[in-house]
């Protein structure tokens, strides 16, 4: 046997990398309502990591020698893989917005009890080398109660979370929640196949079919393991990866709205709102800020937003003539609006007269969608030399 499985290879650099993230998180999460889902899942995460970890056929020797007892990783593994699933069904019942069961200490009675069964029977029957699984080794009643009571608890674990994912994504708005909980679902489907898979091999091991020879059970043991580890992974990760994905969208949001909220905000510094400390981190709470003091900005820059109608259609022109049309234009003559009512603010000049129309953005979009256009608009050069055009003279 190798010192490590191909299976492995495929399993460990992405567990081991989303265990350090899910106990980073869990760690900053300490001091938050979300600190029991966090913890919950930095558990999963890091119990399937040893659980694999431990079964690489190099560390396992190393165990095996170190102990003295032979196969004693066998059970350390499954130990780890048992106390894993029963994370697991507190995390997604936190996920799913499942009720907390009336007596949670009776479901934290099952694994102790299974825990110490299973050791039992490790104990009573007969230890294999480190270079055999346990399956291999016949049969007798200590090895049938083994995988039977390590077995029946996955067998009930997965079924629980599955349970759980299909009464709970038909409720599920769409989104990475949903998502997560079908990720959840076909994940605990492979752990059913996996343990259904197993239950077939220890009942007709001996049978002689070519189906049940290690040839051929060994690969698809592993394939089904590894399928139902990475789809849960990525149930469990899938929310965490789509709110990444939103704060990346939101802080280039930011980034394209920036330029125009300071020029605003820096000439009427009054509609720019308080911001507790612990909400300046989160882009989404950012960006919804920027859009309400861009809009009351623009709102208070009114009286100096007047242009005449022949200011208004001689930046239209030249700026057509550039090649701009449709709501590009629109976008593009607001901008040089905007960029001399608050030059004219800075400076110090009166306003224009009557208020001109705030600027309306782009017809159909959002909010923030408008502004971005704006903003893209009010640091472009052509409009920076429009603007610089002196207006006519005012009656």
């Amino acid at each position: 046997m190798t010192g490590i499985r191909p299976f492995e290879i495929v399993l460990l650099p992405p567990l081991w990398a989303l265990t350090v993230h899910t106990a980073r998180k869990a760690r900053s999460a300490r001091a938050t309502p979300d600190a029991a889902p966090a913890r919950l899942l930095a558990g999963v995460v890091g119990l399937i990591t040893l659980s694999v970890t431990v079964g690489v056929p190099a560390v396992r020797r190393v165990i095996d020698a170190t102990t003295g007892v032979q196969s004693i990783t066998n059970v350390f593994g499954h130990l780890l893989g048992m106390a894993a699933v029963t994370c697991l069904t507190g995390f997604v019942r936190h996920l799913s917005g499942a009720p907390e069961p009336r007596r949670p200490w009776l479901h934290r009675l099952p694994l102790p009890l299974a825990g110490t069964a299973l050791a039992a029977a490790f104990a009573a029957g007969t230890r294999p080398n480190g270079e055999q699984h346990l399956l291999t080794d016949g049969s007798s009643a200590a090895h049938d109660a083994y995988w039977a009571v390590y077995l029946a608890y996955v067998m009930w674990g997965v079924t629980s979370v599955g349970l759980m994912c299909l009464r709970h994504r038909r409720h599920a708005p769409p989104g990475p929640l949903r998502t997560s909980l079908n990720l959840l679902g076909c994940g605990t489907a492979a752990a059913v196949a996996y343990a259904v898979h197993r239950c077939a091999y220890l009942a007709a091991q001996d049978s002689g079919w070519w189906i049940f020879r290690d040839a051929v059970v060994v690969p698809t043991t592993q394939a089904l393991l590894a399928a139902a580890l990475l789809l849960h992974l990525a149930g469990i990760a899938w929310p965490a990866l789509a709110e990444r994905r939103a704060d990346r969208a939101s802080r280039r949001r930011l980034r394209t709205l920036e330029p125009l909220w300071r020029a605003v905000c820096g000439v009427v510094p009054e509609v720019v709102l308080p911001l507790p400390e612990q909400l300046r981190a989160a882009p989404d709470v950012l960006l919804y800020r920027y859009v309400i003091e861009i809009s009351d900005g623009l709102l208070a820059l009114g009286p100096y937003l007047g242009d005449t109608d022949t200011d208004a259609d001689d930046a239209r022109e030249r700026l057509a003539a550039a090649g701009l049309t449709g709501h590009r234009l629109d976008a593009a003559a607001e901008a040089v609006a905007v960029r001399r009512a608050v030059e004219a603010l800075a400076a110090g000049r009166p306003p224009l007269g009557e208020p001109g129309p705030a600027p309306r953005g782009v017809p159909g979009e959002d909010p923030a969608e408008a502004l971005e256009l704006l903003a893209e608009y009010y640091g472009h050069p052509l409009v920076r030399a429009v603007a610089r055009t002196p207006l006519s003279p005012r009656c």
